[in-house]
């Protein structure tokens, strides 16, 4: 039981005994007055475990056998090392019959160390072109062919 349970033992067994208000009991554990009532008739029902939560030490419902988990691992370790998780899931989806969710998948991947890292691709690189000292001073030079003095076609190198 931690502190925050064994407060609130405290101070609903003062409530029972009389000793300190609801309102009082409700502002020390900062909870509203309704479940303070409640917590007294549990308090009352069950004694000072009414604090523990139903739950408690109960396997959940929706939980994945060990031996799926197990047998999932093993073929990710022998049949299906080289491809990726998201391929994993389909494979097994279509050929083993086995529906399991991506992140489970990843969580049962890194238990036996089998993590695909993204391939680092290197940054192309790029030169800047270092700033004119004033704006407008970009040259722009045209150098095409065309007939500017009769019937030989000369090329111009003019500034635009």
């Amino acid at each position: 039981m931690n502190s925050q349970s064994q407060l609130t033992v405290d101070v609903i067994a003062k409530v029972a005994e009389g000793k300190i208000s609801i309102l009082n009991a409700s502002k020390l554990l900062n909870k509203s007055s309704r479940t303070i009532e409640r917590y007294l008739r549990r308090y009352k029902k069950d004694g000072i475990r009414f604090v523990i939560h139903g739950n408690t030490g109960k396997t959940p419902t929706n939980k994945i056998p060990d031996s799926l988990k197990r047998q999932v691992q093993s073929l990710i370790k022998d049949k299906y090392y080289y491809f990726n998780l998201l391929h994993v899931i389909d494979i097994l989806r279509v050929r083993e019959g086995i529906q399991v969710k991506r992140e489970t998948l990843r969580s049962w991947a890194h238990a036996i160390h089998h993590v695909k890292r993204a391939k680092h691709r290197r940054s192309k690189v790029r030169r800047r072109r270092e700033r004119m000292e004033s704006s407008g001073l970009m040259l722009q030079m045209d150098g095409c062919p065309h007939l500017w003095y009769g019937d030989k076609k000369s090329c111009l190198i003019c500034d635009q």
